[in-house]
């Protein structure tokens, strides 16, 4: 429970409880949180003392450090950081998280330092809607969480954006959704032949895709040598249609596994 600052003269002390889990957050490394916070609300001193933080200075310093720190506890951020604070979010489907945060974290790690933003998920709930999205929330300066929502928006749609993945670029190809199953071939397997060997990601359409088209993502050389594969691969799908009654599958590459979920509508079966 916090304390009010209470006036010793021109000296006010005020003591906030910190949990226990979010104390590293308050702090921050080696320090560098509350150096900013007496840096920048003159402030004479933040005493830490287990859970409880003590803090001491002219009664109007120590009513902004207050709230800074409060802020720190709550939000992970408080506006002190910043000159130009400002606070926003993205609407976002879980389907899209790893993407945004990407192995061990390194996809939201850079958009966070390169442009000094904080990014907050949310947890998700298990019995949730289907097509329920969340709100992911960006605080900074104005121009860097603008960034960041543009930055985030690639992503989501195209899988890459150039902060976060240089070099990389995407095509959309514009295929029949018919045809989808000859790309994933039997159980994922064609799919992952296509990626493994030119080095790329391929994504087909799903139901909570912000593209309709399926994308090939990587870097240009092997974007370009993956497209003319896919393309060759649909061509012989559709003259086997027109001149077979009985469809034929064609080559299966790669292991035998599961095939995911959302591919069993458009795997062909045998």
């Amino acid at each position: 429970m916090e304390e009010a600052p209470k006036p010793e003269g021109n000296v006010s002390t005020a003591t906030v409880h910190v949990p226990e889990s979010r104390i590293g957050i308050v702090i921050g490394p080696k320090g560098a949180k509350i150096k900013m916070i007496q840096e920048k609300t003159g402030v004479s001193r933040i005493d830490t003392s287990g859970d409880v933080f003590t803090i001491t200075g002219p009664p109007n310093a120590v009513a902004l450090a207050e709230t800074a720190v409060k802020e720190l506890v709550e939000k992970g951020y408080c506006t002190l950081q910043y000159e130009d604070f400002a606070e926003n979010f993205v609407n976002v489907h879980p389907s899209c998280f790893p993407d945004l945060i990407g192995k061990q974290g390194a996809v939201v790690r850079k958009i966070k330092d390169e442009l000094g933003v904080e990014i907050n998920f949310p947890e998700t709930q298990k019995n949730a809607a289907p097509g329920k999205k969340y709100k992911v929330t960006l605080a900074g300066s104005g121009q860097g969480v603008e960034k960041a929502k543009q930055v985030m928006t690639n992503i989501m749609m195209y899988s890459h954006d150039e902060l976060t993945h240089p070099g990389q670029v995407h095509e959309e190809l514009e295929i029949d959704n018919w045809a989808w199953r000859y790309i994933i071939g039997k159980a994922g397997s064609e799919m992952r032949h296509i990626q493994n060997n030119y080095k790329v990601k391929v994504i087909i359409p799903r139901e909570n895709s912000l593209v309709d088209k399926v994308l090939v993502v990587g870097e240009p050389n092997d974007v370009e040598r993956a497209k003319v594969y896919i393309e060759k691969l649909i061509w012989n799908a559709e003259n086997q249609q027109k001149g077979r009654d009985k469809v034929d599958n064609g080559d299966v590459w790669g292991e035998e596994e599961e095939e995911e979920d959302w591919m069993k509508q458009y795997i062909y079966k045998r």
